[in-house]
Parts: structure tokens; sequence; C-alpha cells
């Protein structure tokens, strides 16, 4: 039951994180209007030409977006996880899956899109963080 307790934890944490990054980003983009993101049929220079046609307050927004799907990602990880059978408590190990995972996602992500050096950095450098703040959190 423990093995799949940790395995749905996974699987949870990785939706849960991904929907709420999809979600944000629509409702960003529906509040803070640009030039339409390109079709999933467009090329990889469509993305960059896009991107970089963006404003720096809508690049610092999409990074928060990022920041706060590894948070819930890593929460619904935490919470679905199996307790530590001798302590009681919540094991870290979802907050840190969650949180390098999304980490080369974010990289892989920013690579593709052509984003900005400094932005990719900055955004890089949150993921992991943002997910052990929360696992501490939740594990007490």
């Amino acid at each position: 039951m423990r093995v799949f307790c940790n395995i749905l934890a996974v699987v949870a944490a990785f939706v849960v994180g991904s929907l709420t990054m999809s979600f944000l980003h629509q409702l960003h983009m529906d509040i803070w209007p640009e030039a339409p993101m390109p079709g999933d049929s467009a090329s990889r220079q469509e993305f960059q030409d896009w991107m970089a046609g963006l404003s720096m307050t809508t690049m610092l927004l999409a990074t928060v977006v990022h920041w706060l799907g590894t948070a819930t990602g890593a929460a619904t990880g935490m919470m679905v996880a199996a307790r530590d059978e001798d302590t009681g408590r919540r094991p870290m190990w979802p907050a840190w899956t969650i949180g390098i995972w999304f980490f080369v996602g974010g990289v892989v992500n920013a690579i593709w899109l052509g984003t900005p050096f400094w932005l990719a950095v900055i955004d890089a450098l949150g993921y992991v963080p943002t997910a052990y703040v929360v696992g501490r959190w939740l594990s007490r």
C-alpha cells in the first residue's frame, strides 16, 4: 500500500503542478494580454520571436507562475505520499522530486523558447527552493 501511495504521490504532484501552471499561464495571458502565443504547430523560431516581443512584466509573471505550479505540485505530492512509519512525519522526497522535475522542464523550456539568459537563471533558481520550502512546511 505504501508503494502505491508513493507512486500516486509522484503522478498526482506532476499532474496537479502541470495543470496549475497551465491554468495560471492562461489566466495570466487573459489578464495581461500581449501578442497571442503561437499555436502548437509553430516552429521554434516563431516561439523565439514571440518570446522576444514580450514585456519584462509578462516574463517575470510567467516565472512566478512556474514557481506556483511547483509549489502546488510539491504540496500535492507531500499530502499524498505515505507517512514515515517510525516518526509519522511526511517525507521530503516528493517535494525534492517535483522541484527537480520542474527545474529540468524549466531549463528545457527556456532553451527551446529562447528565453533571455537572465530570466532563465532567475526562473531556474526558484524551482527547487520553492519545492523545499513547501516540503519543509508540510513535513511538520
